[in-house]
């Protein structure tokens, strides 16, 4: 083996000619160390960061993977292995694959509703050839949402998700298209034959339910559930929540389902709404909203206190008729002591 000597000296740079001699032990380790670094250095890359690493119960972060080194663009992210501390339901957003310089980019938004501080394991970035790619291990830290924050600010965690345009969509439209074909071939045998008319008779339609009626049936549905008793009061007042949106949306035409409850006031405030309920009914939201979003413990007592107060909100007029009987006992006509007479008007 021939070895390549350079001799630097002040000024000038001279190579010597090779020479018949052994390679010392250290230059070749040299050779390797810089050898292995260049092929190192060209090895693809995963690379995985969260942006921000701490964050509240409800908030999201961004969780960002970088592949560099990889001519082609890498295909899916396994999250198999975060399936035990982070399920994939909360994975609500991902882009497509994006190259930048030399690296491909990739962004993922998740949410957390359970406080912890999360330890998540290492990703597999599937590529066209080769071994997945395995990034590095990350930290999530999820602080509790506090007591006393406003419910105005809660309302900020909530993210909005279109839904994805399906064939389903169009049903209607191709249900009406045949509909309009079927009545122009009835038109147009209707001559051929003359079938014999026939009575039918059909039953009358059921009475419409009023929104008041049918809140007050689900009331009563959920408060034979007593889902309290089995441990599932987050999901008693979220029930209780949507019982009472569904209620006003219907019943005073608002959008309650996706509004906030300062929002629903606001809009209540331009409805005949009864104004002397709009307090309880403020209280009762947030305490829902509370119960649902910063895991609020109420005691046992109020599951069937708010059940009693919801009642009241979506029947205003229950109140009047229940104070009815004892207003007449109170205007009944006296008698005359010791008379057996009533006094006359």
């Amino acid at each position: 083996m021939a070895e390549i000597l350079c001799l630097f000296s002040v000024g000038n740079f001279e190579v010597t000619p090779p020479r018949a001699s052994k390679v010392s032990p250290r230059m070749l380790g040299l050779a390797t160390c810089l050898l292995a670094t260049c092929y190192l250095s060209a090895q693809p890359r995963a690379i995985a960061s969260l942006q921000p690493e701490r964050i509240e119960t409800g908030d999201t972060t961004g969780l960002l993977i970088l592949v560099s080194d990889l001519n082609s663009e890498p295909k899916d992210v396994d999250f198999s292995p975060w399936a035990d501390v982070f399920p994939a339901a909360n994975i609500i957003g991902r882009s497509n694959w994006r190259r930048s310089g030399a690296q491909w980019m990739r962004r993922f938004t998740l949410i957390a509703f359970d406080s912890a501080t999360l330890k998540l394991p290492p990703l597999n970035v599937r590529v066209a050839t080769g071994k997945p790619l395995e990034t590095n291990e990350l930290t999530l830290t999820v602080y509790p949402t506090r007591s006393g924050r406003e419910i105005t600010d809660m309302a900020k965690i909530r993210d909005i998700r279109r839904e994805p345009k399906s064939w389903v969509d169009y049903l209607l439209w191709v249900a009406g298209v045949l509909a309009v074909l079927l009545l122009i071939l009835w038109w147009l045998r209707k001559d051929q034959r003359k079938p014999q008319p026939m009575v039918v008779q059909s039953d009358p339609p059921p009475p419409p339910v009023s929104p008041s009626e049918l809140a007050l049936q689900q009331l009563s549905q959920l408060q034979k559930k007593q889902l309290w008793k089995n441990g599932q009061a987050k999901e008693h007042y979220a029930e209780l929540s949507l019982i009472l949106r569904e209620y006003l949306e219907t019943r005073y035409g608002i959008a309650a389902l996706e509004s906030t409850t300062d929002e629903i006031q606001k809009m209540l405030s331009a409805t005949d709404f009864p104004a002397a309920f709009r307090p309880r009914l403020k209280e009762l939201l947030q305490k829902t909203d509370l119960v649902k979003y910063a895991k609020s413990q109420p005691p046992e007592a109020t599951h069937e206190a708010v059940l009693v107060q919801a009642r009241e909100l979506v029947s205003p007029g229950q109140l009047k008729k229940q104070e009815s009987p004892k207003i007449l006992m109170a205007k009944a006509i006296p008698r005359k002591p010791n008379s057996g007479k009533y006094e006359p008007l």
